[in-house]
C-alpha cells in the first residue's frame, strides 16, 4: 500500500537491495535499449520471428515487405545523451511553468501524442513521442481513411521519433504500418519506430524478477528504464498519479484532460514509488509541482511500501 507522508520512510530491505544495483549496467545486461529498444533490420533479420510480448503464444514472421520499412540500425547507439527529460502527462504539470526547463534538455521523451497546447508548462521540444495503437484507432480511425489529421498531429511535435508498440498485441501492426506510411508519404522529417517486443519482454521479466508484479508496465515506466540506459542525467516531469497536489488542491488526471487510466492494466502509484526511491538514491531527479521546487526530503512524497502481489 502506498501512503503519503511528510518525510521519507526507509524502504524495505528487498527494495534497498534493488536500489543498490548499478542501474545502467543491470539494465544493459538484461535489456540493452541501445540495440533492442526499436525493431531494426540488424536485430530482426529476414525470416526471423517477432514474438508478441503481450500475446506470447503468437508471433509474426519477418517478411521482405516488413524488413524494408525498418531502419537499418538502431538510432540509439551513439554515446549517452547528456541530459534527458522524461515528461509524463500528469495534471501536476498544469500551471507548473516547467516548459522552459524541459526544453533545455538535450533529449525529451513524451507519451501518447500529448497535447502541446501548454508550452509554458510542458515545453515544445520532443525527441521521442510514444503512440499507443489504441490512439490510432480512437483518434484517427486506424488511419483507414483520411490520414491528414494524423500527419497534422504528428507535425506539431517537430522532427522526432514516434515509437509505437506495433508488436505487443496481435492486430496492432496494420494501423502502426499505416502511421509509418502516412508520415513517409507526407515527406515528414519525423520517423516511426516500432518497440521491439524482445526488449519489452526482457524489461518486464527484469522487474518481475525484482518483485514488481503487474499486468503490464506503463509506457512511462518503459521509457524511464530506457532513459536509464541511454542518458547520463535524467529528470522526470509530470509523474504524479494522485488526484491531489502536494499543497492540497485537486488535480485533473492529465494536464490536458481528466480521463482516468486503466487501473487494471497499469499500477501507476507502484511505479511512482520506484521513481521516488531512484530520486533519493541519485539515479534520477524527480520534479513535482513548480519547476523551481524539485522534490526534496522536506517535501510531501510517497512512502514506498509496495505490495508484493
Amino acid at each position: 500500500m502506498l501512503q503519503l507522508s511528510p518525510f521519507i520512510s526507509p524502504p524495505d530491505s528487498a527494495h534497498c537491495l534493488l536500489l543498490s544495483l548499478p542501474y545502467r549496467a543491470e539494465l544493459g545486461h538484461c535489456c540493452n535499449a541501445s540495440a533492442w529498444l526499436a525493431v531494426t533490420q540488424e536485430n530482426t533479420p529476414l525470416g526471423s520471428k517477432l514474438v508478441y510480448d503481450a500475446g506470447r503464444s503468437k508471433s509474426l514472421k519477418v517478411s521482405s515487405g516488413l524488413l524494408e520499412i525498418l531502419p537499418e540500425k538502431s538510432p540509439f547507439q551513439d554515446p549517452l545523451y547528456k541530459t534527458c527529460a522524461v515528461v509524463g502527462n500528469g495534471g501536476i504539470l498544469r500551471n507548473s511553468s516547467c516548459g522552459s526547463k524541459i526544453d533545455k534538455h538535450q533529449f525529451v521523451i513524451r507519451f501518447n501524442l500529448p497535447s502541446m497546447d501548454f508550452p509554458d508548462d510542458v515545453g515544445r521540444k520532443s525527441s521521442i513521442v510514444t503512440v499507443n495503437p489504441s490512439i490510432l484507432q480512437t483518434r484517427f480511425r486506424g488511419l483507414n481513411g483520411r490520414r491528414l489529421p494524423f500527419v497534422k498531429a504528428a507535425n506539431s511535435y517537430g522532427k522526432t521519433w514516434f515509437l509505437i508498440p506495433a508488436f505487443s498485441f496481435p492486430g496492432n501492426n496494420e494501423a502502426s504500418y499505416r502511421a509509418l506510411y502516412a508520415l513517409q508519404d507526407s515527406g515528414s522529417q519525423s520517423q516511426v519506430l516500432f518497440f521491439h517486443p524482445h526488449y519489452l519482454s526482457a524489461l518486464s521479466k527484469y522487474w518481475h524478477d525484482h518483485g514488481f508484479y503487474t499486468h503490464r508496465l506503463s509506457s512511462g515506466f518503459m521509457l524511464v528504464n530506457a532513459a536509464l540506459e541511454l542518458c547520463q542525467y535524467i529528470t522526470l516531469y509530470g509523474f504524479w498519479p494522485f488526484s491531489l497536489h502536494p499543497d492540497g488542491h485537486s488535480l485533473p488526471h492529465h494536464y490536458y484532460d481528466n480521463v482516468p487510466p486503466n487501473q487494471w492494466l497499469h499500477v501507476m502509484p507502484k511505479e511512482f514509488a520506484y521513481y521516488v526511491d531512484m530520486h533519493f538514491h541519485g539515479v534520477l531527479q524527480l520534479h513535482v509541482g513548480q519547476f523551481e521546487h524539485p522534490i526534496s526530503k522536506s517535501f510531501i512524497f510517497l512512502t514506498p511500501l509496495v505490495n508484493k502481489q
